[in-house]
């Protein structure tokens, strides 16, 4: 072979393999192959599955003039070069990623424990939704992923009638609806409490009057309905108004305007259903607090807590993270109040020693922009779930679910990675797991803050050069050979 040959082969490895610890190990492994020892291999190989018997074996010296296989093809090359290309597209492509982030930016991935991305994994920034993984991590630990919300319909029953008022007792179940009104959502309930099941009981108890009100309790929970520091967008747009009654998210059909009161407005909704199914109610509806020696007529069960976590994470549901910091409170330190459930939520990441430092809570659903989190955060927490946990499993799919549903449609992560994404003006967020063929994973956790950074035409490119390096993982890599890229690894 020409000197020429050997100069070009060389050069285009050392572009594969600068930046690796490895790249000397490359060059000469490379060399050795063209120099004719992956033949000598080979023989020795055959000589050995041989056995003790010693046969004569025809060394071939030369290579054919025209070989059918690429010299730097995986047929030909050592397993140790294949994994040292691999570990160079990961950083490759890893290092495109930090070099398109903006300054208020944070990035770590982890593979097999190894942190092979770290970019101000340190600075708190403001997560957006990415808030959620901390409200169900917490969510499912203190409150149990078996738990069911129970919401209960009171009163006396006489024949045809119930004496005085009709009572709606809320237990803060954040799923209970019409049975229309996920076909109204931009991410339709998955899993809806049908309050029209507490309809039909009245029925088939051939109640057919009330003679008085239909009157919502809201008493479990406190009368908060908004985070002061929400602006006037978020406000029964995004979230809201918060109660431990809540049918439809506080809406009432018909309106376009959600009233004050949650329960009030689940009263009224009752109401209506009533009417539709011939029970006729003499008087407008009220808000109140029952008494316990009120009859039980009927309870209505919701879904598990898994299946609530579930709900919160892929649909991204405000109104649901908000009712389970209330709900964490209440059975985390005997008080239902907003101030309450963080408290909680913050002895847990301590408990579980998670990286504290910079870390602000306002709210449970990241609508707040005083919210403040870390890529280390969100990572360890990832991490300490594990690809099949709970926190994990109850994650939007790509291409598939929720707010991935429209990301990632084919390529790499569709239909197998699992992230929650976060979104405010200026905010943009992405974390969660990217499973291997080989069962491994790898956690990602990468958060933007900045102007445009909640732009497609931004955002998008980004995630998707960080979804090629993750699959990248699956191209027989030994994780030990990657590098731990950071930001003076940008290109």
């Amino acid at each position: 072979m020409s000197n020429n040959f050997f100069k070009s082969a060389l050069d285009r490895l050392n572009k594969i393999a600068d930046r690796l610890p490895t790249r000397r190990l490359v060059i000469a492994v490379v060399v050795f192959t063209l120099c004719g020892a992956i033949p000598l291999l080979s023989i020795w190989q055959v000589a050995l599955a041989a056995g003790d018997e010693v046969r004569p074996l025809a060394i071939q010296r030369e290579l054919p003039d025209s070989p059918v296989t690429p010299i730097l093809s995986a047929r030909r090359v050592p397993q140790t070069l294949v994994e040292l290309n691999s570990a160079g597209r990961v950083n490759a492509k890893l290092a495109q990623v930090i070099g398109a982030l903006p300054p208020d930016s944070c990035l770590k991935v982890v593979t097999d424990s190894k942190t092979i991305a770290n970019v101000n994994t340190t600075k708190a920034l403001v997560p957006g939704s990415n808030i959620k993984l901390l409200t169900a991590a917490v969510a499912l630990d203190v409150l149990g992923p078996e738990r069911r919300y129970s919401t209960k319909m009171l009163g006396i029953v006489s024949g045809s009638v119930i004496r005085g008022d009709l009572w709606l007792v809320g237990s803060g179940d954040p799923l209970l609806t019409t049975r229309l009104y996920p076909l109204t959502e931009k991410y339709p309930t998955i899993t809806p409490t049908d309050v029209e099941q507490l309809v039909d009981a009245l029925v088939a108890l051939g109640v057919t009057a009330i003679e008085g009100s239909v009157v919502g309790d809201e008493s479990l929970y406190d009368a908060e309905r908004y985070v002061p520091s929400w602006g006037d967008g978020i406000r029964s747009v995004e979230a809201g108004p918060l109660g431990a009654l809540m049918i439809n998210d506080g809406a009432v059909s018909g309106s376009p305007i959600k009233p004050a009161n949650p329960a009030l407005a689940a009263a009224s909704e009752f109401t209506k259903l009533l009417a539709s199914r011939g029970i006729a109610v003499r008087d407008a509806p009220e808000v109140g607090v029952s008494s316990s020696d009120t009859p039980l007529i009927a309870s209505l069960e919701s879904v598990t807590m898994r299946e609530v976590v579930t709900e919160m994470l892929v649909n991204s549901d405000n109104n649901t993270a908000e009712l389970l910091v209330k709900e964490i409170g209440r059975v985390g330190r005997g008080s239902a109040t907003r101030i309450d459930g963080l408290n909680v939520i913050a002895s847990k990441i301590a408990e579980w020693g998670l990286p504290g430092e910079g870390v602000a809570l306002l709210d449970g659903s990241g609508l707040d922009r005083t919210n403040y989190l870390t890529c280390d955060l969100l990572a360890q927490l990832l991490e300490r779930d594990g690809q099949n946990g709970l926190v994990t499993t109850a994650l939007a799919t790509a291409g598939k679910t929720g707010t991935l549903r429209d990301v990632f449609l084919s390529g790499p992560g569709s239909g197998t990675m699992r992230a929650k994404t976060g979104t405010l003006n200026g905010v943009k967020s992405l974390s969660g797991m990217f499973p291997l063929d080989d069962g491994r994973s790898t956690v990602f956790a990468l958060i933007m803050n900045g102007s445009g950074t909640s732009t497609v035409n931004f955002y998008r490119p980004i995630w998707n050069n960080l979804v090629t390096a993750l699959s990248f993982g699956n191209e027989k890599l030994d994780v030990a050979k990657l590098l731990p890229l950071t930001p003076s690894d940008a290109p």
